[in-house]
């Protein structure tokens, strides 16, 4: 089966806290930037892509915590790093219990790797506005397994 197939595969069988990320980030709605889902790049699928701030976003359940997903998530993310695209991961709880949480972090990196605030196209559809920082919880730099 080929990466198109599969990727195709995973948009249609989404994870209930995709679905409600990618409804966040869909349409330019998340400051005017354009995300793909399921986009591959050169052999490997990424969750969430943005081209604009070579920015992945990705949603991780329990099978990235254990050794052998561990692994492959470094291998993948030093490939990644070789075409300057950055990785930010999110375990599933985290964005269940903190989306504000995880939507600042992302557009916190959307910020730092493109230089924009946002962009203007569709200005009026755009439906992201950061959150007030003393109402939501950051991300701690570690990556506990769930």
């Amino acid at each position: 089966m080929s990466l198109k197939h599969i990727a195709r595969k995973l948009r249609r069988n989404q994870t209930d806290e995709e679905k409600e990320l990618w409804r966040a980030l869909r349409g330019r709605q998340f400051a005017g930037f354009k995300f793909r889902r399921q986009h591959e790049v050169d052999g490997h699928i990424l969750d969430f892509y943005c081209a604009d701030a070579k920015l992945a976003v990705e949603l991780d359940g329990f099978q990235h915590g254990l050794p052998e997903g561990i692994q492959l998530d470094e291998a993948r993310e030093k490939f990644l790093k070789e075409y300057d695209v950055e990785t930010l991961r999110f375990w599933n709880h985290q964005w269940r219990k903190n989306r504000e949480g995880c939507l600042m972090e992302i557009w916190n990196a959307l910020q730092k790797r493109s230089g924009c605030v946002r962009i203007m196209k569709n200005a009026e559809e755009q439906k992201f506005i950061p959150p007030d920082l003393k109402k939501i919880q950051l991300r701690e730099k570690t990556n506990p397994s769930p």
